[in-house]
C-alpha cells in the first residue's frame, strides 16, 4: 500500500512538473518582442536645429523636427540620445516654438516612458552608465519645467517625475564620486555623460544637483586630460569600439579635448554642443594643465567595482539603485546577479525588450522556484557573462613621444565584451594593440567582432614602457560560445609608419621619434593581404611590446638591435614568461603573480595614485595639483574650487 502511495505521488510530482512545464512554454511563446530601431530610417534634425537656434537663427522650419519626434514617440533605442537636444531646446529658446508646434512637442514627452519601472513595453537600453544619467536628465529637466502637468503614460505629474528622477541622479553621481566611471575612459560613452550633465548644470535649479553634476564633470575631465596625448584620447576602456582602439586624429571625443586644449575650435551640432555655449560650466585650468604634460608620467587609477564587491558596498539587491550599479556594469547573466536579473525584468515587464529577450529562456516557474539560475549559467558559460565591466585598475605611462596604458591583471582568461584591456599611443597619430578575435572576420556582428572585444582575455600588466600579456585560449569551445579562434593577432598598421618590418616573431616600427617592437612566441605574419593585422598562431602564447624613443633609446636602429639582444623565456606549458630589458627582470605567470627585479608587484590601486592626485576610494574631498593651479572638490559639502 505505502509503495502505491509513493508511486502515485510520483505521478502526481510528474504531472505538475509537465503541467507547470507547459503552460510556461505556452506563456512564453507569446511574448511579442518589441522594436529596438524604427523599420525605415527617419529623419533626425534635432541637433541641426539646436545649433541654428544656440546660434541665433530665427527663421526656423520647424517641421524639421518631425523625424525626431517621431522616434522618440515610438520609443525606439537612443531615444534619450535625442532627448538631450530637445530638452534644450525647450529651455534656450522655448518661446521661439510656434504653440501648435510646442503642443506637439509636449504631447511626445508627456506620453513617453521615462524609466524601467513605469507603464509600457519597448526596446530602449535603459540600464547602461551613459542611458542612466540620460533618461534620469530628460525626466528631471521634464518635469522641472511642467510640475504641475499629469504625465499620461506614468499619472504622475511632472514634480513627482521630478522628485523621482532627482534621486537616480543623485545616485549615479555619487557612484562616480565614490567609485569612478564603469564604462571608464570610453571614447564613446563620455560624450554621453558630457551630454546631460551639462543640461543639469545649465537648467537645474537643485543646488545640489547643479554641483554635484559639475564635481562628477570635473572628475570625467580628469580621466580626458590624464589619458589624452596631444588631444588625441585612446586608452584602456570599459567600452571601446573599433575606432576607440585605433586611435587616429578624429579621437578627440567629437572635438571637445581640441576644443578645450587643442586648437580651440568649436564643436558642430551634436550631444556635446551645450559645452560650446554654456555660461555656467567652467574647465578648472588644473585640467589643461595636465592635459598639456609633455613629461614622463605613470597614472594609476582604479575604476568602478567588482562584482565580488557589490555586497559589501550595498548594491547587490534588486533597488533600485542596485539594479543601477549591477546593470551599469552589463551585469546580467554572471551567475551572482542573473536572478536579480530575472526579479528585474519581471517587475519591470522587460521580456518585450529585444536586448534581453533571451532571458525569456529561464522564466520558467520550476527554475525560479528552485533557484536554479545560477546553477545554469555557470554549466553554460554563457559567454554574455563577458559583458560585465569590472574594475579597471588602470596603468598608463605618457611621454612626449607616446603613451602606453593596460587594465592590470583583469579577468584573465575570461571572454570580454567590449573592453579593452592594453594598447599603445604612437604619439598622436594612431594607436596598435592585440586581441584574440571573439569571431571571424568576415562575420558581421556588432560586439563581440574580430576587433572589438576578446574571446578570451590575455593576462595583461604593464611596468612603464614594457608590457607584457599571456593568451592561454582553451582547447574546446565553450557550450555557448561563439567561436573559438586558434590565434591571436594585432593592428599595427605598416603604411602610417615611416618605418616597419616583421622579423620571424618580432615586429619593429618608427613614426617620427617614437619607436616600438612586439615580440611574439611564434613567427609573426599578416593576414591575406593586409598590412596592418599580424597574426600569431597557438592558443598558449604571449605578446611582450616595448616602446621607445630618440629621446630615450638613440637611433632606431639602436632600438631593435637593443631588443633583439633582450633575453626571452616563455613556459608553455606552467605560462610562464620571462623578460629582460635595459636591466630589469620582468616575471608574469599566467592568473598568478607580476614580479619585477623578483619583487611581486601589486596591481590593485587605489582611486588616484598621480602626479596630480593621490585618494583612495570614496575620499571625502580630492585635489588635484599641477603646475601652479588646483582644484579642490568636496562633494558631501557641495564645494568645488580652484
Amino acid at each position: 500500500m505505502k509503495k502505491i502511495k509513493i508511486k502515485y505521488l510520483f505521478y502526481l510530482l510528474l504531472l505538475v512538473i509537465v503541467t507547470t512545464v507547459v503552460v510556461d512554454t505556452i506563456r512564453i511563446s507569446k511574448y511579442k518582442i518589441t522594436l529596438r530601431r524604427p523599420t525605415e530610417k527617419l529623419d533626425i534634425r534635432v541637433d541641426e536645429i539646436q545649433y541654428k537656434l544656440a546660434n541665433g537663427e530665427t527663421e526656423i522650419d520647424w517641421n524639421l523636427l518631425d523625424g525626431t519626434l517621431e522616434y522618440v514617440k515610438a520609443e525606439y533605442d537612443c531615444s534619450d540620445f535625442r532627448l538631450v537636444n530637445l530638452v534644450r531646446i525647450l529651455y534656450e529658446a522655448g518661446d521661439q516654438i510656434p504653440e501648435g508646434y510646442k503642443a506637439k512637442i509636449e504631447e511626445v514627452l508627456f506620453k513617453f516612458r521615462y524609466w524601467w519601472d513605469e507603464p509600457g513595453e519597448n526596446s530602449m537600453c535603459y540600464w547602461s552608465e551613459n542611458h542612466q544619467i540620460l533618461f534620469a536628465t530628460a525626466e528631471y529637466l521634464v518635469g522641472q519645467m511642467y510640475p504641475d502637468t499629469i504625465f499620461q503614460n506614468s499619472g504622475l505629474t511632472g514634480k513627482q517625475h521630478m522628485n523621482k528622477a532627482g534621486k537616480r541622479i543623485l545616485d549615479w553621481l555619487e557612484m562616480r564620486w565614490n567609485y569612478g566611471f564603469t564604462e571608464f575612459y570610453s571614447g564613446t560613452y563620455y560624450t554621453e555623460d558630457i551630454g546631460p550633465l551639462i543640461n543639469l548644470i545649465d537648467f537645474a535649479r537643485d543646488e545640489e544637483i547643479v554641483k554635484k553634476s559639475e564635481i562628477v564633470m570635473d572628475l570625467l575631465f580628469y580621466d580626458l586630460a590624464a589619458q589624452n596625448i596631444n588631444t588625441m584620447f585612446i586608452s584602456v576602456s570599459g567600452r571601446a569600439y573599433e575606432r576607440n582602439r585605433k586611435g587616429g586624429t578624429g579621437s578627440t571625443l567629437g572635438g571637445i579635448t581640441r576644443y578645450f586644449w587643442g586648437d580651440g575650435k568649436e564643436n558642430g551640432p551634436g550631444m556635446t554642443y551645450g559645452m560650446m555655449t554654456t555660461q555656467k560650466y567652467e574647465l578648472p585650468p588644473v585640467l589643461v594643465e595636465i592635459a598639456k604634460d609633455s613629461s614622463n608620467v605613470i597614472i594609476k587609477q582604479s575604476n568602478g567595482l567588482d562584482i565580488s564587491e557589490l555586497k559589501t558596498e550595498g548594491y547587490y539587491g534588486t533597488d533600485n539603485r542596485s539594479m543601477m550599479m549591477q546593470w551599469g556594469m552589463e551585469c546580467f547573466t554572471n551567475p551572482e546577479i542573473v536572478r536579480n536579473s530575472m526579479t528585474h525584468i519581471r517587475n519591470c515587464n522587460m521580456f518585450s525588450n529585444d536586448f534581453i529577450k533571451d532571458f525569456k529562456t529561464l522564466d520558467f516557474t520550476l527554475i525560479n522556484w528552485l533557484h536554479l539560475e545560477p546553477v545554469i549559467v555557470r554549466i553554460l558559460n554563457l559567454q554574455t557573462n563577458g559583458a560585465a565591466i569590472q574594475k579597471g585598475d588602470t596603468y598608463t605611462y605618457k611621454t612626449k613621444d607616446y603613451s602606453m596604458y593596460t587594465a592590470q591583471s583583469y579577468h584573465p582568461g575570461t571572454y570580454g565584451s567590449q573592453q579593452h584591456i592594453f594598447g599603445m599611443n604612437i604619439k598622436n597619430h594612431f594607436s596598435i594593440f592585440h586581441n584574440h578575435p571573439a569571431l571571424e572576420k568576415d562575420i558581421n556582428f556588432s560586439s563581440p567582432n574580430y576587433w572589438v572585444s576578446y574571446g578570451h582575455i590575455p593576462h595583461s600588466v604593464q611596468d612603464k614602457y614594457v608590457n607584457l600579456s599571456i593568451y592561454n585560449i582553451p582547447e574546446k569551445k565553450g557550450m555557448m560560445e561563439m567561436a573559438l579562434l586558434d590565434y591571436t593577432h594585432a593592428y599595427f598598421p605598416t603604411e602610417k609608419f615611416d618605418t616597419a618590418f616583421i622579423d620571424g616573431n618580432y615586429v619593429f616600427g618608427k613614426k617620427g621619434e617614437t619607436y616600438c617592437a612586439l615580440i611574439g612566441a611564434n613567427d609573426f605574419k599578416f593576414r591575406d593581404d593586409a598590412n596592418d593585422d599580424i597574426i600569431q598562431k597557438e592558443k598558449q602564447t604571449f605578446w611582450i611590446t616595448e616602446a621607445g624613443s630618440e629621446t630615450e633609446d638613440g637611433s632606431f636602429d639602436e632600438f631593435v638591435e637593443r631588443i633583439n639582444n633582450n633575453e626571452v623565456n616563455f613556459n608553455q606549458e606552467t605560462l610562464e614568461l620571462a623578460y629582460q630589458s635595459n636591466g630589469k627582470n620582468y616575471q608574469l605567470k599566467f592568473s598568478a603573480d607580476f614580479k619585477l627585479d623578483g619583487k611581486k608587484i601589486n596591481t590593485n590601486y587605489s582611486r588616484y595614485d598621480s602626479p596630480y592626485v593621490n585618494a583612495e576610494k570614496k575620499d571625502k574631498t580630492l585635489t588635484f595639483k599641477y603646475n601652479g593651479k588646483s582644484l579642490f572638490l568636496d562633494f558631501e559639502n557641495l564645494i568645488r574650487s580652484y
